[in-house]
Parts: C-alpha cells; structure tokens; sequence
C-alpha cells in the first residue's frame, strides 16, 4: 500500500466577485493519500480535513507547483507524471 503525504489547503472561490482568494489554512494540515485508490474517492476526507465551504462534487485537486488539475477518476499512481518535482518543491 504505497501512500502519498503532502500539504493540502483550499480556495474558496464561490463568490464569482472576490478578487482577492487566498488558499487557506494559512499553516495547511497534512493529508495522506492512497496510491492505488482513485482520488474521488479521497477527496471526502480532504474535504472533512479542510470544512471546505464547496460541496465535495465540486471540489478539484490542484498541484501548486505547476497549477495542474489531477485526474480525479485516476490514481495517483497513474498520474506520477504529474507529480513529478512535486515535493522537491516543499509539496
């Protein structure tokens, strides 16, 4: 069972006329993430981590060192290209 430990925050960004979205926690929590599962089935625990004011159908998973958007019928295992360079970057 290999695993995937990294920083996760989120940005609220239900009101269309705030300019000014800041990921938040300012000081984001740790979240571990399966391998081998899908990611749409984590992503209710990132959002119970998180109180994230979306509704969990609306969430994505965004990597902040390239901006890219992760697959969420994917493993991450199947998308370890994306990952890449990811926690050289302090992820």
């Amino acid at each position: 069972m290999a695993t995937f430990m990294c920083r996760v925050q989120v940005l609220d960004d239900t009101d269309p006329f705030n300019s000014t979205n800041f990921p938040e926690p300012t000081r984001p929590p740790q979240y571990t993430f399966r391998e081998d599962i899908p990611l749409i089935n984590q992503i209710a625990g990132v959002h119970r981590l998180l109180k994230a004011p979306q509704k969990p159908d609306d969430c994505a998973l965004q990597l902040s060192h390239n901006g890219s958007y992760l697959d969420l019928e994917s493993t991450l295992a199947e998308q370890r290209d994306e990952l890449e360079g990811f926690q050289e970057e302090g992820g």
